[in-house]
């Protein structure tokens, strides 16, 4: 084939990936605002109504890593492809659940799909581009991809329940994504070229069960113990991390001396720009809790319907698909722009937490949540760069895999943590004062975690020179 259409054709791929990897990051958006529908429906408890949230989350965050490895051992390509059967699958389960047991189950398997479909995206992208301007500009489309699954998401969770076609209701915000994902299943077989794999290679089952069991130490008890009130094994699981973190090391360590095939090339760790990405996006997803809290001070303080919760937190997602658009053709500043971003988002980010607290909303507020956006949407591409940047395309899934993980680690402390300092400082409260109050001061918390986020991502030169 000429090299013009090997080039054409792996732009043509990139569309099918991102669209694939569209619907994770949709479906956590479009559930939120459908919760209140869910519990009239099957009459689910908060904690179900909990779980319908944190079983996706955990899902997700718990086989991240292994999805990544899965797809460079045994490629991309199939991985994707698997990623995203069982994804529709697990989709169609949610929109015909008939009790919530029924909807967390589903949504647990479609978390996982998630795990299995997402790092193969990026790490498609990381193989497909190996050029530093051309996978830029892919990641400037992911970026892109993630902003408009924010603002689709949230509007058309509300919009689609207030429609309610064919008298569906919140089962609509299932149903609707099967079509999208079976034409993306078709045209991923038929476009993607498989990556990754190819080698007379065996999953590290130690390595997967060690720091699977890792994740879900982190990850669980953070999703569930606000829930139910952080109970004992709460504190108990999470003090068990750090000796399973220890214990998957010393493992991969071992496998590596002897020869195998380790989960997690310890080597990874060797590199710089992927330590510092790495928890960078750790405290860079504490922006989670803002999409929670925001929508439960719109709709519980405000009163608003869903239709008008998703319109209010669509200028965030609107910030989000402008970010790296603006910011794409800034070459001269590629190596800044992930602390610029965070800068302007953590400036932003104040802003709102200040407005709402003092009672100013309308165009002030929507400029503040749009600036907030276009933030994180330069800084968001920028993120993935710094992390896959360095890592070899061999390894680019697994690299994926552990930055995804980070994200959804951040995510879950993020939403765990800010949102018991908003339910603490709410108390008794009622009424739009008491949730502007709490907002307010959880939201200040939140962007405490992301401006040292922002001085973390400042190029080593750059604070060097500073000194």
């Amino acid at each position: 084939m000429p090299t013009g259409q090997k080039s054409a054709l792996r732009w043509v791929a990139l569309v099918i990936l991102l669209a694939g990897g569209f619907m994770p990051p949709l479906d956590f958006f479009i559930v939120n605002v459908a919760l209140s529908s869910i519990h009239e429906s099957l009459g689910a408890t908060p904690a179900e109504l909990q779980l319908v949230i944190s079983g996706y989350a955990c899902g997700y965050g718990v086989f991240l890593i292994t999805g990544g490895r899965l797809g460079d051992l045994y490629g991309r390509k199939r991985c994707f492809l698997i990623g995203m059967a069982g994804f529709s699958l697990a989709s169609l389960g949610c929109g015909i659940a008939a009790t919530p047991m029924h909807l967390v189950l589903a949504r647990i398997v479609q978390g996982s799909a998630a795990a299995v479909l997402l790092p193969q995206v990026l790490g498609s992208i990381r193989a497909l581009f190996p050029e530093e301007r051309a996978l830029a500009r892919a990641m400037s489309a992911y970026g892109i991809m993630m902003g408009m699954a924010a603002a689709i998401g949230q509007f058309s969770g509300g919009a689609l329940i207030q429609w309610n076609p064919a008298d569906l209701g919140w089962r609509t915000i299932f149903l609707l994504t099967l079509p999208v994902c079976a034409i993306t299943l078709f045209l991923g077989w038929k476009v993607v070229p498989e990556t990754g794999g190819g080698a007379n290679v065996r999953l590290d089952l130690g390595g997967a069960a060690l720091i699977s069991l890792t994740l879900a130490a982190i990850v669980v008890p953070l999703s569930e113990g606000q829930g139910q009130g952080w109970p004992a094994w709460v504190f108990v699981t999470l003090a068990c991390a750090p000796f399973l973190t220890a214990a998957f090391f010393r493992y991969e360590a071992r496998l590596s001396r002897q020869g195998g095939m380790p989960l997690v090339d310890v080597a990874l760790l060797r590199i710089p720009s992927f330590r510092r990405g790495v928890l960078v996006a750790t405290l860079f997803f504490f922006t989670t809790s803002f999409y929670l809290l925001f929508g439960l001070y719109q709709q519980e303080g405000r009163g608003m319907a869903p239709l008008q919760v998703g319109l209010a937190i669509v200028p965030y997602g609107v910030g989000l698909f402008f970010g790296p658009l603006i910011s794409a053709p800034l070459v001269s500043l590629r190596p800044k722009l992930l602390s610029i971003g965070m800068g302007i988002q953590v400036t932003f980010y104040t802003a709102v937490g200040a407005l709402v607290a003092v009672g100013i909303d309308g165009a002030m507020l929507t400029g503040a949540v749009f600036l907030a956006g276009l933030g994180q949407g330069i800084a968001f591409p920028r993120l993935f760069a710094t992390v896959l940047g360095d890592v070899p395309a061999a390894q680019g899934g697994v690299a994926a895999g552990i930055t995804n993980s980070a994200l959804q680690i951040g995510a879950a402390i993020s939403v765990a943590a800010i949102g018991s300092l908003f339910f603490m400082v709410l108390g008794g409260g009622t009424g739009e004062r008491a949730y502007a109050h709490a907002f307010s001061i959880a939201q200040w918390a939140a962007t405490a975690g992301l401006f040292l986020a922002m001085l973390i991502a400042i190029p080593p030169r750059r604070r060097g020179m500073a000194r």
